[in-house]
């Protein structure tokens, strides 16, 4: 392990997990970390990251806290910034000058369509891999939807935009300003706004005008455009991405546009699954199942247990890399339950990147749940588990909750489910459940019924239901995933994911049920099965918390 770098922030480190490849691990500095809303910030880097396609920047592999220094977990790529480039080897030209242009701009395309604004695009940011370019530091974007009137003064004075230093709302037009003074840097090794000092520059970036000799066209109109001081009056990336590659000229806003492969591309998801966790073995053993063909839900961080963790000394301190960046794929058993860390799970506008309990049902016979029977009338289901699906079946109406290993890490948790598939659908009580549960008479949970096509959520405690409440009618298909979402220990929310997109339904208030640490311990995140007759099968089912 070797330091890369060290800025403001943090500090970025070289690692080499025990399965090989190398990883950059980011961590904050400690005078830094005991500002819960710095901690935030930088944990949402992460977040951000994870939203965007990911040619354009490094893939997010996992986060963490440590002592209370969160650090971010990243796929490493080797190459120079491209201002470490411009310094060492003097300013682009001609078709290296162009692809840059290209490539950077096809970054800037998908992370707006994402919804990102980045906020500090700068040749320092720029770094230029062995498979083009890509878009790196998160750490101060902001999602569109999430921006106010009143902004952080946050970025780099040569590159940032007038907007950035007036108070006005961003948009990516903002970063449109900050890619055209990065490739006058590019072009001629200096500043687009020159100054002695950093007031000196900012009066130029509000008040004065570009210096472009020696930018080439038709590069140098383009950068021209993006250099406006109306917001308005510059170019998209999409825009201008259509003009380098058709040799056209710069199109004046407000022109109609064209789909390009960036319009026409689906979102990119914004999490990957986690590695299968351990489970307590109360119920009957879980014999082999045949699985069906499951829904792509993203590179798999860890498909099985690894129980190698990576020390990376940092400071005084060591930091304990998750043993999930080892990679062991395929070892198909269950690792030991405990929180951990991955690319966040995005639901609303929360992320849940700690792990606290997971199953993807890949393990072997022999592993169970704590299972609970609500109702006398309705037994517990046969559960079987093996090849990435468990099944649950009856030849009389069931219905049962099983409990994972874990509990909600805090007030702001998330369980879900992956939705399998219904045999002898039609049946009344065919639904499924994500949820918490304490025991048989005590349990929340938001439930989709296959046959009604409804979601809602029921809150029963001490064996009477305080909550029953359906939503709009929905249709889940396998693959889908079922959430209940716990905020501020006082809230559940119903989410239901379809399409990769993730859609808000019903919300109701738990009062002082989950409101202290204390009587949270007491719940476990978990899932149910309820049929009159037939099979009810699931591809996963885990419980999450939000960052710290």
């Amino acid at each position: 392990m070797r330091l890369l770098g060290e800025g403001g922030q943090g500090a970025v480190y070289l690692a080499e997990p025990p399965a090989g490849g190398r990883v950059a691990i980011k961590v904050l500095h400690a005078r830094l970390a005991a500002d819960p809303e710095i901690r935030r910030r930088f944990l949402r880097e992460a977040e951000v990251a994870a939203s965007v396609a990911p040619f354009c920047t490094a893939r997010v592999i996992g986060t963490g806290m440590l002592d209370g220094r969160p650090y971010i977990v990243s796929e490493y790529v080797p190459g120079p910034s491209l201002a470490d480039l411009v310094r060492d080897d003097g300013p682009r030209s001609g078709g290296g000058l162009d692809r840059l242009a290209i490539s950077s701009l096809t970054a800037l395309a998908s992370i707006h369509r994402a919804g990102i604004v980045h906020r500090d695009f700068k040749p320092g940011n720029v770094i230029l891999g062995p498979e083009g370019p890509v878009v790196i530091d998160f750490g101060i974007a902001r999602t569109l939807d999430a921006m106010t009137t009143t902004n952080h003064v946050t970025g780099t004075p040569a590159y940032m935009s007038p907007e950035q230093l007036s108070d006005q709302p961003l948009t990516p037009a903002s970063d449109m300003f900050s890619w055209a003074g990065t490739m006058v840097f590019a072009a001629t090794g200096r500043t687009a706004f020159p100054g002695g000092t950093i007031p000196a520059v900012l009066h130029n970036v509000l008040h004065g005008e570009p210096d472009l000799s020696g930018v080439p066209e038709p590069l140098r109109a383009m950068v021209a455009a993006c250099l406006a001081k109306n917001p308005a009056d510059r170019p998209s990336a999409e825009r201008l991405l259509r003009d380098l590659t058709s040799g056209g000229g710069v199109v004046p806003p407000g022109a109609p546009a064209e789909r390009t492969l960036v319009d026409m591309a689906p979102p990119a998801l914004s999490a990957a699954p986690t590695a299968p966790s351990a489970a307590n073995a109360a119920i009957p053993p879980l014999n082999g199942a045949t699985p069906r063909p499951r829904r792509s839900r993203g590179p798999l961080l860890a498909a099985g247990a690894v129980l190698v963790a990576l020390a990376v000394a940092v400071g005084v301190g060591v930091l304990l890399v998750p043993s999930w960046l080892a990679g062991d794929a395929g070892s198909g058993e269950k690792a030991q339950a405990g929180p951990s860390a991955v690319a966040p799970l995005v639901i609303g506008d929360k992320a849940y990147p700690a792990v606290g309990a997971a199953d993807g049902f890949d393990g072997p016979a022999g592993a169970g749940y704590d299972g609970y029977q609500p109702f006398a009338g309705e037994a517990l289901p046969v559960v079987k588990s093996g090849g990435g699906r468990l099944t649950g079946e009856g030849t009389a109406p069931f219905y049962g909750w099983f409990a994972l290993p874990a509990a909600p890490s805090s007030g702001d948790a998330v369980s879900l489910i992956t939705v399998g598939g219904f045999a002898g659908a039609g049946e009344a009580e065919d639904s499924v459940f994500a949820g918490l549960v304490k025991d048989q008479n005590n349990y929340i949970g938001a439930w989709y019924n296959n046959t009604r096509k409804e979601i809602g959520i029921d809150v029963r405690v001490n064996g009477e239901f305080r909550h029953t409440a359906n939503s709009a009618a929905l249709s889940l298909a396998p693959g889908d995933r079922l959430a209940l979402v716990l905020s501020g220990g006082t809230t559940v929310t119903s989410y239901a994911e379809t399409g990769g997109s993730w859609r808000r339904l019903t919300t109701v208030g738990l009062g002082d049920l989950l409101a202290t640490p204390q009587e949270r311990a007491l719940w476990r995140h978990g899932f149910a099965l309820r049929a009159t007759t037939g099979t009810i099968a699931l591809d996963s089912a885990e419980g999450r918390g939000a960052a710290g």
